[in-house]
């Protein structure tokens, strides 16, 4: 079972630097003014470790990354109307409180992106996350408060046994097709892999085409089948690979994947329903009534 961590690193006090074992320096504001406010930061845990990133990479290696606390700067980010229309506030949020610029957001591991969304919403307005649920068991619509400081890390330390990890950050899948073998490179998605899905369904959507979500991740992760990497390969292993096979590969990659584990546990007042509930992502997460 994959080891799960935390994320008290971004939970405010007064953080550690990891490798010094010291307070981490706060972010000073230098600008000439009659204040000389401090801004605190954090070191956040990333679910991935550092381990899936290529050498080359300011992530590479690296368990952690430090962000500045939420400031007023960052509220007119997530209230800026060409943001919001573009639906770019969140990313150019965390780009904005991110102390180290050689990190770009479309960069991050979709998990460890999460983490530093959690993170940053809690710096801006706390670790409780109040927001309407429904439940279930009843379908009863109620209030309920998350605690985002509670929230763990998956951080698939094992690997599956048919999953091999790569120096540039990828892992090999060995995966068996009636008699063969095939060997299968696959890529953890990122920020920007993310943003082109949206637009690529947004395409469809607007032209009126089949939605087709399973072959639409075969394609962003494939990067290579037995060593054959140019996407005409790729496509012709896709359109020929058994559905078996398919959700073999798929399963494999949901296990590898490191990120945050975003259910807490719920019991529900009207039919007393026990169970974990995801934490939903509505308008009011980083746009609460506070």
């Amino acid at each position: 079972m994959a080891q799960r961590n935390n994320l008290e690193r971004a939970l405010g006090g007064n953080p550690v630097n990891p490798d010094q074992g010291s307070p981490a320096p706060a972010v000073e504001d230098n600008s000439t003014t009659a204040f000389s406010f401090v801004t605190p930061t954090d070191f956040v845990d990333l679910p991935s470790k550092g381990r899936f990133y290529g050498e080359g990479h300011p992530l590479h290696g690296s368990d952690t990354v430090e962000i500045r606390h939420m400031t007023a700067k960052e509220e007119d980010i997530l209230t800026s109307e060409s943001f919001l229309k573009k639906g770019v506030a969140v990313d150019r949020l965390l780009q904005s409180v991110i102390v180290n610029k050689q990190i770009k957001v479309t960069d991050l591991l979709l998990g460890d992106k999460n983490a530093l969304i959690m993170a940053t919403r809690i710096t801006g307005f706390g670790a409780g996350y109040e927001t309407r649920i429904k439940c279930p068991g009843c379908d009863d619509i109620c209030n309920h408060t998350f605690n985002l400081q509670e929230l763990e890390l998956d951080t698939a330390q094992e690997l599956p046994e048919s999953a091999t990890l790569l120096p540039s950050g990828h892992f090999e899948v060995a995966l068996e097709i009636g008699t063969t073998t095939v060997t299968v490179e696959l890529k953890l998605l990122t920020g920007a892999d993310e943003n082109s899905w949206t637009a690529r369904k947004a395409k469809q959507k607007k032209m009126n085409l089949p939605e087709s979500p399973i072959t639409n991740q075969l394609h962003m992760i494939i990067q290579g089948v037995n060593g054959m990497s140019d996407p005409n390969s790729i496509a012709q292993f896709i359109d020929v690979l058994p559905a078996s096979a398919s959700r073999k590969l798929r399963a494999t990659y949901d296990k590898v994947v490191p990120d945050v584990d975003l259910t807490q546990e719920f019991t529900c007042d009207n039919c007393l329903h026990e169970g974990r509930i995801g934490v939903p992502l509505g308008v009011d997460f980083f746009w609460p009534n506070v």
